[in-house]
């Protein structure tokens, strides 16, 4: 351990605590909180060598930044900063945004002065190109930058100094002390349900523009209203900007291609809207065609296009959020399906039309969260995925098919049985079954549905991992499944609406779980590595 965090050029100094083996001085100071270990730091030559590397590795291997001018800034100047930018391979971006709709709650003049400052500062910031000018300069920068995520929570792991406190994002201790008494009112998260997609479409076009190139996008949040919407995933050029020190370039712009085209690892929140009587977030009234679904249809085309640029990726987790939840047994089937040839493609584009989930060639695991379709559009989709080794349903409801004449025990054991006879089944190496559910509607009421649990022997999730004793297909044949009913629920719509949509449309409704909106997925946590790593 002490080759691993001693600088190579750590020498014992004249002080007595410096002459102790590097473990011990590690396990010393590994009990104070960060103030006083930067104290140490500050004693000697020989203790600030023999603290670097694990300091930095705590400290500057992840960061969360917010979208301020001074929390970018200082992204900016870590990255310039030898040594640290070697460290720094996580770039978290923090949804915090300054609510205008809450500005009355200023306690004080300063307060709602300082409030209107701030987030003139921040609209102007992300309208402006400023923001993506200082993402792109730093990450232009980190030449080990392998994460950069978008995320509406902090993580509470910092437990150098105490339970209560938690990695935010830089800068969000200096804003809240500006805003007073009501400052978690005044900046706060998910507001704004459209700030998450402008944020996640500034990464991206700061990556193109900076020609970083990390192998994994993430989006983790814990709210319904920060999934991603249609205009998350514009393929548009980005201006040259001029960035720090640099001459501006000439020429139309970057296009994000190939940025999509170096992920290994991709992770969605997505939030679309499916039901049939309401609208969809594009206003398709001028278009002409009235089908509610041929208009979700539409809004769902950018993200079609968007991975069909990402042809590498291994590993894709898809969640759906908000109303995505309701209808999403469309989500699916329309995932499986090509892009039509009237979708205009940017120049330079490789994507084909005529393959059918282009990224999915290369999938060796698949994640799908707070979702439900049908069996065999499951199935369908999991066929599209020739590589697929490790498959893992989060929050995931089956549909009922026929009413009268599946049961709904059978329709998991149906599933299980089909993936463990089919060739396909045979090669998954790891499955992961998390809070499993079913979904059935009655055959004279369409609004009413019936919902039911899913477990194992009492358990609501398990996880296996082939061995030498046990392949999968014994595994999923011999899975304990009990069925538990929730209970029904009932739409708020007119039934006539309802008839007149089953009757148009071949699908089940999926009833949303209200209960559970506001817990984080499961799934992502596994992801969120803590910040301070044991030694």
């Amino acid at each position: 351990m002490a080759a691993m965090y001693a600088d190579p050029s750590y020498s014992p100094g004249p002080d007595r605590l410096s002459r102790l083996p590097v473990e011990l001085i590690l396990r010393i100071t590994r009990h104070l909180n960060s103030t006083d270990l930067c104290a140490v730091r500050l004693c000697s030559r020989a203790l600030e060598c023999a603290l670097r590397h694990f300091f930095l590795h705590e400290f500057f291997r992840r960061k969360q930044f917010m979208l301020t001018d001074f929390s970018l800034q200082a992204l900016l100047a870590i990255a310039q900063t030898p040594g640290i930018n070697q460290t720094l391979r996580h770039v978290s971006i923090g949804l915090e945004e300054y609510s205008i709709e809450n500005r009355d709650d200023a306690t004080a003049p300063e307060h709602a002065v300082n409030f209107l400052t701030a987030a003139a500062q921040q609209k102007a910031l992300l309208s402006n190109g400023r923001a993506v000018q200082l993402l792109a300069a730093a990450f232009s920068l980190l030449p080990n930058l392998e994460t950069v995520q978008l995320r509406d929570f902090d993580s509470p792991t910092r437990f150098r100094d105490g339970p209560s406190e938690t990695w935010s994002s830089y800068g969000m201790r200096r804003a809240l002390e500006q805003l007073g008494s009501q400052s978690r009112k005044l900046l706060g998260r998910t507001i704004n349900p459209d700030f998450s997609s402008r944020a996640f479409a500034l990464i991206v076009s700061a990556l193109a523009l900076s020609d970083a190139r990390p192998p994994s996008i993430e989006v983790l949040s814990r709210s319904t209203l920060t999934g991603l919407k249609y205009f998350a995933f514009d393929l548009s050029p980005v201006p040259h900007m001029s960035l720090h020190g640099e001459r501006p370039k000439n020429g139309d712009g970057v296009y994000p291609l190939a940025v999509l085209a170096g992920l290994r690892r991709l992770h969605l929140n997505l939030q679309f809207n499916f039901h049939s009587l309401r609208r969809t977030d594009f206003d398709m009234g001028n278009l002409p065609f009235t089908d509610p679904f041929r208009r979700a249809s539409v809004d769902l085309k950018p993200l079609h296009a968007w991975l069909a640029h990402c042809p590498n990726i291994d590993w894709l987790r898809i969640n759906l959020t908000g109303d995505g939840c309701d209808h999403n047994d469309f989500f699916v089937r329309e995932l499986g399906s090509p892009l039509p040839a009237y979708y205009p493609l940017p120049p330079g584009s490789t994507a084909s039309r005529d393959i059918t989930m282009p990224f999915a060639s290369n999938l060796t695991r698949f994640d799908l969260g707070n979702a439900s379709c049908k069996r065999d559009v499951l199935l369908d989709l999991l066929h599209r995925m020739p590589a697929l080794e490790r498959l893992s349903l989060w929050r995931f409801s089956l549909m009922s098919q026929n009413f009268k004449e599946e049961s709904p025990l059978n329709l998991w054991k149906n599933l299980f049985g089909a993936l463990a006879k089919d060739p396909f089944g045979s090669r998954l190496k790891r499955v992961s079954l998390t809070k499993l559910g079913i979904v059935m509607r009655t055959y004279n009421r369409p609004g009413l549905q019936s919902t039911h649990v899913v477990t194992f022997d009492g358990l609501n999730d398990v996880h296996h991992t082939v061995s030498a004793n046990e392949s999968m297909a014994s595994w999923l044949q011999a899975l304990p499944i009990r069925i538990k009913r929730e209970g029904w629920a009932q739409y708020d719509s007119e039934g006539e609406d309802l008839d007149r949509f089953y009757d148009n449309y071949d699908s089940d409704d999926v009833s949303g779980n209200e209960d559970e909106e506001e817990e984080a997925n499961d799934e992502d946590e596994e992801d969120d590595e803590d910040e301070e790593d044991d030694e």
